[in-house]
Formats: structure tokens, sequence, C-alpha cells
């Protein structure tokens, strides 16, 4: 084989191999570029309601500085069968140059003859309940808050609206968010009530149904070092339950059984 020959083949091996590795980083960008397209990134911002400046709040309409405006969301039935809808209130940051709209993500739901539950994910200032038939509409929350999960739950003859989300800034950075603790708020429709459940030094998970039971359960994170980040790794939860007949909350697990567990796993008798 001459010196020709044998620098041809070289020649062939390097433009192949390059050929390869360009086809290799193209397939490679073209993949993330497709996953990156395919990701929902509309509720990853979480801006949470602004505080405003007591100091700054005046009478005197000209001197308010606006920072956010309520936008409304489609109005979404609760019952196909009756004429009641809730409309999400959520907002718009008008201090940035790009207005950001909350509305409500993906959720779940399941039904069964007169059991019906429907949950939901957003961030949101407040609500417009509206029943059709009896010329009703009412704005929900006569306070600030930060709704983050809203759910409809029909159990026979109730229905009530279940709010997780928080009306305080307990972290004192100036904005009601997900980052302060949560509590449960649960509009009773029947009645027209709002009630709100608090859980000191705890902060609302989550909170399901607990199907063919008059019964929500509720997860608790306990912030044992009260920095207002729950780790869930280090930091132990706790179930809670309200009974939506009776609106009051209930202990699924009592202290003696928890003791009692505790016990077990430090490897002591109780």
């Amino acid at each position: 084989m001459d010196k020709l020959t044998r620098y041809n083949q070289k020649l062939l091996a390097i433009i192949g191999t390059t050929i390869i590795i360009a086809a290799g980083l193209a397939l490679i960008i073209g993949i993330g570029g497709a996953i990156i397209s395919l990701m929902d990134f509309s509720h990853s911002d979480d801006n949470g309601i602004r505080i405003q400046n007591p100091s700054a709040i005046t009478n005197d309409s000209a001197s308010f500085v606006r920072t956010q405006e309520v936008t409304f969301n489609s109005p979404f039935q609760l019952d196909t069968a009756q004429t009641k809808f809730l409309i999400p209130v959520g907002q718009v940051n008008l201090k940035t140059d790009e207005k950001i709209r909350f509305e409500s993500g993906g959720g779940l739901k399941f039904s069964s003859g007169e059991y019906r539950y429907q949950s939901h994910y957003g961030l949101f200032n407040n609500f417009v309940y509206l029943d059709y038939s009896k010329g009703l509409t009412q704005n929900l929350f006569e306070q600030q808050v930060a709704i983050t999960h809203w759910a409809f739950l029909k159990n026979d003859t109730i229905e009530v609206l279940l709010f997780k989300g928080t009306s305080t800034d307990d972290n004192s950075d100036n904005q009601m968010d997900s980052d302060d603790y949560q509590s449960l708020f649960a509009y009773y429709v029947n009645d027209r009530q709002l009630k709100q459940y608090d859980f000191k030094d705890k902060t609302v998970l989550d909170f399901d149904p607990m199907k063919k039971t008059d019964l929500v359960s509720i997860e608790l994170g306990i912030d044992k070092d009260k920095d207002f980040t729950f780790e869930r790794t280090s930091e132990p939860q706790v179930i809670s339950a309200l009974n939506i007949r009776t609106r009051q909350l209930e202990h699924l697990i009592s202290g003696e059984m928890k003791d009692k567990i505790q016990s077990i796993i430090d490897g002591r008798k109780k």
C-alpha cells in the first residue's frame, strides 16, 4: 500500500468521524429543544400578592401607587346539572415590562353519583361565586390572600369550595405566596359561609377528600426550625382532617398512638 493510499484512508476516517460527531451533537441539541418546547413554564413564576407599605397608602387616590391589577379568568362550572359557577381572580404585575397572567393549571377530577371532586392549581387573589339561577354574584374573600390550590367538593347535599393559601406575610418578604405558612379555607356553598383553618407552626402541604366519608384529609408540615421552609427529609408531617358536615377539624391519629409509634422507632417500650 503506497503512501497516497494510506493518506486517503486516514483523511476519509477523519472526515467520517467528524460527520458522526456533528450528527450526534445536532441530535442532542434537537432533542433538548423539543423537550424544552414541550415543558410548560407558565406557572413556574410565583410572584405572590404584593404587600403594600401601609405608610404609602392614603385616601388620596392620586398618590396611590398600584403595582398589581386584578384579572378575571373564564367562569368554571361547578356542577353541570346546576347553574353554579366560580370565576378565579388572578393578577398582573404592572411594575414589570412584561405582564404576567396567572391562570388555573391542570387539575384532578372524579365523580360518582352524588359525589363530585375537582381540583385545580394556580395563583389567585380572589374568587367570584356566581349562581345564575338565583341571580347571585359574590366575591369570596374580603381580605388579601394568595391562593395556590382550590377544589370543589360535592358530597350528597353538601357543597364546599376548598382553598389552600395564605392571608399573612409570615416570612416578611413583602409578598404573600407559597413561601408563607399555608392555611385551609372552606366556603360552604349552601349558606355561603367562608371559614379559615390555621395551624400553628405548621403549613398545609395538600388536602384530599376521603371518599365515602365526610372527611377531607389535610397534610401538614411541621416547621421545627421555624425558617418558613418545610424540609420533607428532616421535618415531620402530620395528618389532620376537616369534617365538612360539622365544619370542625378532627385528628386522624391520636397523640397516644403517635407516642406509641414513636417509641417503637426509638427502640423503647411504651
